[in-house]
Order: C-alpha cells, then structure tokens, then sequence
C-alpha cells in the first residue's frame, strides 16, 4: 500500500515539474517569436505526437465507437481549449516573472471546486469557503502591483490569468460530468486537433511571418511534448495510485518550483509580496482539500452505516 502511494506522489511530482517547466520554456520561446506562431508550432507538434499515441493506444476504435449523438462534446470541449490555451501562453507571455504566472494559476483548482459545487451538486463545507477566501486572499496579494490606483492596482495579465482559469474550470466540469468515460489519449487528441486548425487559420489571416529562430523553435518543442503530453499523462498515472485532492496540494506547489528555474534562465525573481500571496494562496488551497476530504470521509461512513 504504502509503495502504491509513494509511486503516485512520484508521478504527480514528475507532474508539476514538466508544468512548471512549460512556464518557463513558453516564456523563453515566447521572447523570440510571436504569439500565433509560438501556438501553431506548438500544436501541430503536440497533434502529431497525440496522433502516433492515439494509434498506438487503438484509440480510433474507441474513438468510433462513441455515439454519434454525443460527438458536440468534441467541437465544444475544442472551443474551451482554444480559449484556454491562448489566454494561458497570453499571459506567460504578458507577465515579465513567470512564477507568479504559476501561483496565480492557482486559481484554476478554486474555480473548478466553485464551478462544481454550481453545476455538479457537489458537497461543500464551511471549511471549504474559508479556504476560497485564503486563496483569493493570496491572489489579490500575488497580482498587486504596488499602486493604489484602480486603474494599475493589478499586473498586467492578471485579467488574463482570471478568464484562463475560468475557462479551464468550466472544460473541467464538462469533462467530469459528460465525457469522464472518455479515454485521456482521445480527449488529448481532440485538444490539440482543434487547436492546430483554429491556429493556422490565425497565422493565415493575419498574416504572420513564418520567421523563427533556431532556439525558439526548439523552446517550443520542449513545450509542446511537456504540456500535452508528458505532463498530462503523468497527471493521469499518478491519479491512479492517488486521489486527485492530494495532487492538486502537491501541483500548487508549481510556483515554487518555478523560481530557480526561471532564475537560472532570466535572472529574475518574485517580490516579496507576491512571493507571500503565492504561498498564502497554497495554504488556501490545502484548507480546500482538507474541507472535501472531511465531506467525503462523511458521506462514505454514512453511505456504510445505510447497508
């Protein structure tokens, strides 16, 4: 049991560190080449990828097998993703520190549990609200710029981040209660199937150079086999030995991380404050989850004490 869960803890530590390099290989790539670009490189790479994983896996036979009925789900979850990816690499790219980038996505979780309580009846605690305050607490502290004016009280890309992590919330929840039969490797594939197409129509119309240097090239690359791929099959494997609440403690962590390495690459760091809001935000985060497993400890005793 024990070596069970340290493997899950192992692969959802390989997780948040293939995410927290994306932050910083997307900046890096994202410095030397525009943004359209960046995302049709990055996609097309990751659509190959997910194509050989697809047939590897016989995923176009579970993939036909889907009633057709049911087959919005791809279009929709394709329009969310689109939406979601952009706004994610608009604001690595509009935030000079990609570690508060990284710990203001840490609002991703808090919408998700928002959003499930909303739509999916999901059980919630007062413990859970204190940890939403907590989190919006260290957010607010992570994005302040040091003015008090309304008008520059946040970062720029902050709104960014917020529309990011809504977005990504809501492709969560759809997931969770429409398509949670659906196979990783499908719905990776469909992510990046609709991603390549929305983005070569952008590149297309607006006219951007295919101009790349060789350097941004290769950042991209590293970005397209973390983000989707290594990364989300980690995520996948780790939840096998795991419940998803531990993970989620455990990949709030990614701002963190981020910080020697985008120290090594830029030679920047957080200020303090936003390095005290990012933290600040975790604890929230942990409150969270220590709220939802004292729901589900409850409501699985009560479930027995029925038999």
């Amino acid at each position: 049991m024990k070596n069970t869960i340290a493997k899950g803890y192992l692969y959802i530590g390989l997780a948040t560190l293939a995410f927290s390099n994306v932050y910083v290989f997307s900046k890096a790539a994202l410095n030397e080449i525009s943004l359209p670009l960046f995302l049709l490189v990055m996609c097309a790479a990751g659509f190959v990828i997910n194509l050989v994983i697809l047939g590897v896996k016989g995923g176009f036979t579970k993939l036909a097998s889907v009633p057709r009925p049911r087959w919005w789900i791809f279009p929709t979850l394709g329009l969310l993703e689109i939406f979601t990816v952009f706004t994610f690499y608009a604001a690595i790219k509009a935030i000079p520190e990609p570690a508060v980038t990284g710990f203001l996505g840490n609002l991703f979780p808090l919408f998700t549990t928002i959003l499930g309580i909303l739509f999916l009846k999901e059980r919630f605690s007062p413990i859970e609200s204190i940890g939403i305050v907590v989190v919006f607490t260290g957010a607010l502290l992570t994005s302040y710029s040091g003015s008090l004016t309304w008008a520059t009280f946040f970062i720029p890309g902050v709104g960014i981040v917020v529309f990011n992590c809504l977005g990504a919330a809501t492709a969560t929840v759809i997931v969770r209660s429409k398509v949670n039969n659906l196979t990783p490797e499908i719905l990776s594939f469909n992510r990046t199937f609709w991603m390549l197409i929305f983005f070569s129509v952008w590149v297309i119309a607006s006219g951007t150079p295919l101009l790349i240097t060789p350097s941004g090239f290769g950042y991209t690359l590293i970005v397209a086999i973390l983000d989707p791929v290594l990364a989300i099959l980690l995520v996948y494997k780790a939840y096998q030995y795991i419940e998803a609440s531990r993970g989620t403690i455990i990949q709030s962590t990614k701002g963190i991380i981020i910080i020697p390495i985008a120290f090594l690459y830029f030679g920047t760091i957080p200020l303090p404050h936003q390095l005290i809001g990012g933290v600040i935000a975790i604890l929230g985060l942990a409150i969270i989850v220590w709220g939802q497993h004292r729901v589900n400890t409850r409501k699985r005793q009560l479930d027995v004490s029925h038999l």
